[in-house]
């Protein structure tokens, strides 16, 4: 068994959205190996049942409040926590 781990400052914020929050902490979970989650919108998306445009959607307002950064490397895309 596996859990979203989401920090205070996240789950309080009001820059964001609840469905983000809980975007927020998938990537945070795909990353803690690696220092990034290169998973794509499908995969985020099937692992806690929404719609790729709703994670597409997410990812951008993550971006917009600088709780994450998008990097391109190799044509893999990284996303970074801040």
């Amino acid at each position: 068994m596996s859990c979203i781990l989401i920090d205070d400052s996240i789950v309080a914020s009001d820059l964001i959205n609840s469905t983000d929050k809980l975007v927020y902490g998938v990537i945070t979970s795909l990353a803690k190996n690696t220092g990034y989650c290169y998973a794509s919108n499908d995969y985020i998306g099937k692992k806690v049942n929404l719609k790729k445009r709703t994670i597409t959607d997410s990812i951008k307002r993550l971006k917009e409040a600088n709780y994450i950064r998008v990097e391109t490397i190799n044509y893999q895309r990284r996303i970074y926590l801040v």
